[in-house]
């Protein structure tokens, strides 16, 4: 179980044509997101602050083949320029994931469902955990499907999705920003309704 917290203003569309009840605009123009508390983890919004971590993490090749859209090397210039361009990006909801000493790892949804996990936190269950709250954030206040989806031979990934309640869609070919040759990648869905009926049969 989580809880929410904070305060925000304004209005935020996270899928075009959905309903949202939250704002997530800061006084100063920047997207924030609500804190989302679990047991062992805390999901907040980025801060500048994150940038020295985010750089380690994804520092790592072992992270970061897995991700399409993060080059490598990664540098601090990318975390800086990554950081702000999520707080004034309108149309989508990043947290942090922080487990008590700062950022362990990023997940998104735009509806698109992202993460990554620092990989000395790797098979503890904690991006399960995380994205157990975001999905019930995001489906408490819209209707649209969540997309996903993870590159071939990436079992961990595919292992959490399935966890989840996502179910294969298609396969498409893309190239990576930090590969130079194509990939495929294979394509996933989590409807509201899925997602309500697992939660209430797990209850």
């Amino acid at each position: 179980r989580f809880r929410l917290s904070g305060r925000c203003r304004g209005v935020f569309r996270l899928a075009r044509g959905d309903r949202a009840d939250l704002d997530l605009y800061a006084e100063n123009g920047a997207v924030t997101v609500p804190i989302l508390q679990t047991a062992r983890l805390t999901l907040r919004p980025l801060a500048a602050s994150d940038s020295t971590a985010i750089t380690e993490a994804l520092s790592n090749w072992d992270v970061t083949r897995w991700l399409s859209q993060v080059p490598f090397p990664y540098t601090r210039a990318d975390a800086d320029s990554f950081i702000g361009m999520v707080q004034h990006s309108p149309d989508d909801a990043h947290w942090a994931i922080d487990q008590g000493a700062g950022l362990i790892g990023l997940i998104s949804v735009k509806p698109d469902l992202g993460y990554w996990l620092d990989q000395s936190h790797h098979g503890q269950g904690m991006m399960t955990e995380a994205a157990r709250a975001v999905l019930t954030w995001y489906f408490t206040h819209h209707t649209a499907p969540v997309l996903s989806g993870h590159f071939a031979g990436n079992a961990a990934s595919r292992a959490i999705l399935t966890k989840l309640g996502f179910t294969d869609t298609h396969i498409e070919t893309i190239t990576p920003v930090n590969a130079d040759t194509p990939v495929p990648l294979q394509r996933m869905v989590l409807t509201r309704d899925h997602w309500h009926t697992l939660r209430s049969a797990a209850q």
